[in-house]
């Protein structure tokens, strides 16, 4: 990150026709109004991200916040206390755990129209971003002359932020997904212990009851399925009262710290197949397990 004088879109430009820039962006280039965040990029960001490049009125939105909305269609948008139509030219999915943090439905517009609507043409900062191979040290220099040198000396641009703090943030940003990820596996796992654990301590208890029931001529088959039904009901009654306590104590500590909750459908849905799945093989285990014994030996218990 570069900063200490006033940067434009100019400056902007003029870093990124390097080829070796993959991109840039001004961290001040976003403004919220009515629960909205409007954010600038350029063109060779826009590139990077896989998306469409913008002309104006047309924008790029978050499809988990617009989930009625599609490419091509026009959205209304409050821009300076002014109702704006906007065509949506291209969609795109928020994975920066920092930014899902923040309240605001997010809009991504161009560098020039961002400028333009909200008359912000200076800057006191950017980040440069190189392709991989590149090494920043090699370059930060180097642009901060060219830069000072096209105002004439009369600026003071320096180097505010080293490229060795980016990767901290980076290695944050992994070290917070692997986190949330093994919580997620040690929930998981914890409810499958404990479905095994109550099925198991169940069918143990019954078990000379399932003893008459196969002397009686019932098939091995047939008494699981009774589990299984038994196995599949908990599991449900459990995956969703987790769902439902995991979002309002999300939602109650959100508004706590002043964090807003991002919830996303797919996800949810696949965290109850997967707990509903390993309800049932749980709860198969231990049935199979005493079926396998003679019937003699589960009528006495042993």
């Amino acid at each position: 990150m570069i900063g200490g004088d006033t940067l434009s879109k100019w400056d902007m430009d003029m870093v990124e026709n390097y080829p070796v820039v993959e991109y840039t962006v001004f961290p001040k280039g976003r403004v919220e109004q009515d629960n909205t965040i409007f954010i600038a990029y350029s063109k060779k960001a826009l590139r990077t991200l896989g998306l469409r490049d913008l002309n104006e009125n047309e924008v790029i939105i978050d499809k988990n916040q617009f989930k009625d909305k599609n490419i091509g269609e026009i959205i209304k948008l409050n821009v300076n206390s002014y109702e704006r139509r906007f065509l949506i030219e291209d969609m795109y999915e928020e994975k920066n755990p920092f930014e899902l943090m923040k309240k605001g439905n997010r809009i991504i517009m161009s560098q020039r129209e961002f400028q333009e609507l909200f008359g912000i043409y200076k800057y006191n900062s950017m980040i440069i971003s190189f392709y991989k191979g590149e090494n920043p040290n090699d370059y930060a220099n180097f642009f901060i002359k060219k830069l000072n040198k096209y105002r004439g000396g009369n600026s003071n641009l320096k180097l505010l932020e080293t490229p060795a703090v980016y990767k901290r943030i980076e290695k944050i940003k992994v070290m917070v997904n692997r986190t949330l990820s093994l919580i997620a596996f040690v929930s998981l796992a914890l409810g499958a212990f404990g479905i095994l654990n109550l099925i198991g301590n169940n069918v143990r208890g019954r078990s000379k009851h399932i003893g008459i029931l196969r002397a009686m001529g019932m098939k091995i088959n047939n008494i699981i399925m009774v589990f299984i039904l038994e196995a599949l009901t908990i599991s449900i009654i459990g995956s969703f009262a987790g769902i439902v306590l995991g979002i309002t104590g999300s939602m109650i500590i959100g508004k706590l710290i002043g964090i807003h909750p991002v919830f996303r459908f797919f996800q949810i849905s696949v965290s109850l197949i997967l707990s509903l799945g390993i309800g049932i093989i749980m709860g198969v285990y231990p049935t199979r397990q005493i079926n396998k014994e003679s019937v003699v030996k589960i009528l006495k218990g042993e």
